[in-house]
């Protein structure tokens, strides 16, 4: 995952003499990439007035290149995605297995439980560094929560399979209440000034509006994943109104939603990211006349560096080798295709567990970032050592204190 962000007013889109040219006459800007040698895999378009030509749209297609278009708000309006393989028995396959009640829920059970063994990974992860993260409690209340999913499972072979996917969906989300909470606390920690209440407000219960600078990143997120979601949905050949989880809606698409609650995880761990390097501020947002806020440009682009960096990071996946969650996406969109077809017989997503090195917290890194150098020199901190880590901390990177040192500090 690389894209290239395009934001603001008049910017142009076109191909003069084998290159695409992106141009803004504004900001007096121009880019130029010769064929065969862009190294972004999709393009951005996060703007109101512009143009873009057939033949730039030919040149992007011809490149492998997803183009987005995002609203004002940061929703994802519209993709431009290559043509679908052809596959006529995969579709009927799928709709085969929609409307077959045990693989339906069986594939809704698997999604459920991977979403909530990542956002209990998450938590475990982030309590290494917040104090307010309380996993054993967590824990032990993801454990009740558990004996609901037991008797989900016993009821569902001898009842609706609507009503079965509601009582899916029921114990999702009082998993994800417990997960919601946390991230808020955590939010609320690092960044007070921004009010951050819940992902719900008055006017719009799916918070497509956002009301306050988290809500905006986390839509901003989301729809950079949607964007994802749709071009991998489409290079398999699944058709991307037909969910297992999600119910059927005519303006809407379920697969990409079921497929999404997968990966959302990486969004939120963006989000957190770019508030603990704390170089943002209120102004870096736009408030709209109907008081909505939105991402500036120069805060758009740090977060998509944030999700690429988190997307490209890679892990032990298949036979020992390391793989990108990019390719897992793709790979465990390919495996479930196979199922749908009955080339396998059995399928569950794999999603390899996000690990952090870090070992630090808040309360140790305001401790460093204020030590003196007589308090340095007293505890015996090598003055190179403590600047490495002033300046990972600083520049919001990943940040391993050695045993030693951190025995010393505390």
């Amino acid at each position: 995952m690389n894209p290239l962000l395009i934001t603001g007013f008049g910017t142009s889109i076109n191909v003069d003499k084998r290159k695409l040219i992106i141009t803004n006459r504004l900001k007096d800007t121009k880019m130029e990439f010769y064929p065969h040698k862009i190294n972004h895999d999709g393009i951005i378009i996060d703007g109101h007035t512009g143009n873009i030509t057939f033949e730039a749209m030919r040149w992007l297609s011809k490149h492998n290149i997803n183009l987005t278009l995002l609203n004002w708000n940061g929703q994802l309006l519209a993709n431009l995605l290559l043509e679908q393989p052809k596959s006529g028995e995969l579709r009927v396959k799928q709709y085969q297995k929609y409307l077959d009640s045990t693989d339906r829920f069986e594939i809704a059970l698997k999604m459920v439980q991977t979403k909530v063994e990542h956002s209990l990974n998450l938590l475990e992860e982030l309590s290494r560094i917040y104090a307010s993260v309380d996993i054993i409690k967590i824990r032990k209340t993801a454990e009740k929560e558990d004996l609901l999913l037991l008797n989900i499972m016993k009821d569902s072979e001898n009842q609706d399979i609507s009503k079965s996917i509601k009582q899916l969906m029921t114990y999702e989300g009082r998993v994800a209440k417990i997960y919601h909470e946390n991230l808020t606390a955590i939010f609320n920690k690092l960044y007070p000034e921004f009010n951050f209440t819940g992902r719900k407000n008055k006017t719009n219960s799916r918070n497509y509006n956002a009301s306050d600078e988290i809500n905006a990143l986390l839509n901003y997120g989301y729809s950079i994943l949607e964007s994802e979601v749709r071009k991998s949905i489409n290079s398999i050949g699944l058709d991307y109104s037909i969910g297992f989880l999600h119910e059927i809606n005519q303006s809407r698409t379920p697969l990409v939603y079921d497929i999404q609650e997968l990966f959302r995880w990486l969004i939120d761990v963006s989000v957190i990211q770019l508030l603990e390097e704390k170089n943002i501020k209120k102004s870096d947002f736009i408030i709209t006349e109907n008081y909505h806020t939105r991402l500036g440009e120069d805060i758009a682009k740090l977060f998509i560096d944030k999700i690429n960096s988190n997307f490209n990071a890679r892990y032990n996946y298949k036979n020992g080798k390391n793989y990108s969650y990019q390719i897992i996406l793709q790979d465990n969109l390919q495996q479930l295709a196979n199922f749908i077809i009955d080339k396998n017989k059995e399928f569950n997503f794999v999603i390899p567990k996000m690990k952090s090195n870090r070992n630090d917290n808040l309360k140790l890194k305001e401790k460093i970032l204020k030590m003196t150098p007589e308090e340095m020199k007293r505890l015996g901190i090598n003055k190179s050592t403590l600047w490495h880590i002033r300046k990972n901390f600083s520049e919001g990177k990943t940040t391993k204190i050695y045993e030693k040192v951190l025995l010393k500090i505390k």
